[in-house]
């Protein structure tokens, strides 16, 4: 048995290492699961009166993955200024609201205002800068 796994080990190391670097990789990647039971209170803490930054994601798109660090940091510059809220489209309420908005792909991101006025909507990677400079406006216009 010991000769048949070190035989394994010098054929297929490589390959080994590189699956068990995925598992690893996507274990520290993926988002953990919504906090939201439905859609309505999801809207009730967008109409809070503070800025809300959602993310439509997917644990299985490649882009979600890659963005999580950079929403990660997001979430923490603007600190107080917003609130960061995940949705998972595979799940409700996240399977929901991505059909009643219109989201088509994944990830996508939203801007509410405190009043739950939608101010931001863009597919794709994260425009840090651009979420970043609209709650910042946000910030200044409520100050």
């Amino acid at each position: 048995m010991k000769e048949k796994l070190i035989a394994l080990l010098k054929e297929d190391g490589l390959t080994l290492t590189i699956v068990a670097s995925l598992i690893i990789a996507y274990a520290i990647l993926r988002t953990p699961g919504d906090r939201f039971a439905s859609a309505a209170e999801l809207e009730a803490e967008i109409t809070n009166g503070q800025p809300t930054v959602i993310e439509f994601y997917a644990n299985n798109c490649s882009i979600c993955l890659i963005s999580k660090p950079k929403v990660d940091q997001l979430e923490r510059d603007l600190g107080p200024a917003a609130q960061v809220l995940r949705l998972n489209v595979r799940n409700d309420p996240g399977k929901i609201l991505a059909s009643e908005w219109g989201v088509a792909g994944v990830p996508t991101f939203f801007i509410f205002d405190g009043d739950g006025q939608m101010l931001y909507r863009r597919s794709g990677a994260p425009d840090v800068a651009a979420i970043t400079e609209t709650v910042t406006d946000l910030s200044t216009v409520t100050n």
